[in-house]
C-alpha cells in the first residue's frame, strides 16, 4: 500500500534517476544483452544484481579480469544507442513541478554517466537539473553513501535534512548510510528501515495531494 510523507519538513530532495524518475529497464536490457552474451553472463542475474550501481562496479564484481575502463566506455556507448526506449515514471514531471512551486530544491544522484543521464532525462521529457551527481563524480558508487553526501552538500544541507527517492536496494542502502530519509519508488526494493518514510508505485497519487498543498500556498 502506498503511503506518503510531509515534503516540507526537508531542506531538499535527492532523486535517483533509473527506476525512480525514468523507466529505463528496456533500454538497459537491450544495451547489456550483447555484452552479457559475449562474456557468458546471465542477463537477468546481471540486471538484478547490478540494479542501481555503476557499470564499473558491476564489471568489477562479475568479470574483474576485463579492462574496466574499456568495458565501461563500451556499455555507456551502447546505452546511448537505446536512449529512445526510456520514458517518464508516471507523474514524475508533475511531481518535480510541484517541488519547484513549493520552492523545495532538488538534485539528481545517479549511477549513470553524465551524458546518458542528460539524454535519458531529455528523452523522458523531464527537466535536466542544474545540479547532478553522476558516475564520474564519485570515487565509490552506491551502495556507498558518497553520492548522497555529495548531493546533500550541493543542496547546502546535512544528509539528515534531505529526502531521497530511490528504487534499488543499493541506492536505498547508500541513502540510509548517508543518514537520509528515503522514499522507495516501485516494487523492487523490499528493505525495511525506520528511515524509509514512504513507499509509492509512481507519483500519480502523491500529485493529487501536492496539488491541494500548492493551491493552499498560493492562496
Amino acid at each position: 500500500m502506498e503511503h506518503f510523507c510531509d515534503l516540507t519538513t526537508y531542506h531538499g530532495v535527492i532523486f535517483d534517476m533509473d527506476g525512480t524518475l525514468v523507466n529505463s529497464d528496456l533500454a538497459l536490457a537491450k544495451a547489456i544483452a550483447p555484452w552479457c552474451k559475449m562474456h557468458d553472463l546471465d542477463l537477468d542475474m546481471v540486471l538484478r544484481e547490478g540494479r542501481g550501481i555503476r557499470f564499473e562496479d558491476f564489471i568489477s564484481r562479475f568479470v574483474p579480469h576485463l579492462d574496466i575502463h574499456k568495458e565501461v566506455k563500451n556499455l555507456e556507448g551502447s546505452e546511448a544507442v537505446f536512449a529512445k526506449h526510456v520514458c517518464e515514471v508516471a507523474g514524475a514531471n508533475t511531481f518535480i513541478s510541484h517541488l519547484n512551486q513549493l520552492q523545495l530544491p532538488w538534485v539528481l544522484a545517479t549511477s549513470a554517466d553524465r551524458e546518458n543521464a542528460v539524454h535519458r532525462m531529455q528523452n523522458s521529457e523531464l527537466p535536466v537539473p542544474a545540479t547532478m551527481v553522476t558516475a564520474e563524480d564519485v570515487q565509490r558508487g552506491k551502495p556507498d553513501p558518497e553520492p548522497f553526501v555529495i548531493a546533500a552538500s550541493k543542496l547546502g544541507a546535512p544528509s539528515s535534512a534531505c529526502l531521497v527517492f530511490e528504487d534499488s536496494d543499493a541506492g536505498v542502502k547508500g541513502a540510509l548510510a548517508a543518514g537520509c530519509d528515503v522514499v522507495v519508488v516501485g516494487e523492487f526494493c523490499q528493505l525495511a528501515h525506520p528511515n524509509i518514510v514512504a513507499r509509492v508505485s509512481d507519483y500519480s497519487a502523491w500529485n493529487e495531494i501536492l496539488s491541494a498543498q500548492v493551491n493552499t500556498c498560493k492562496n
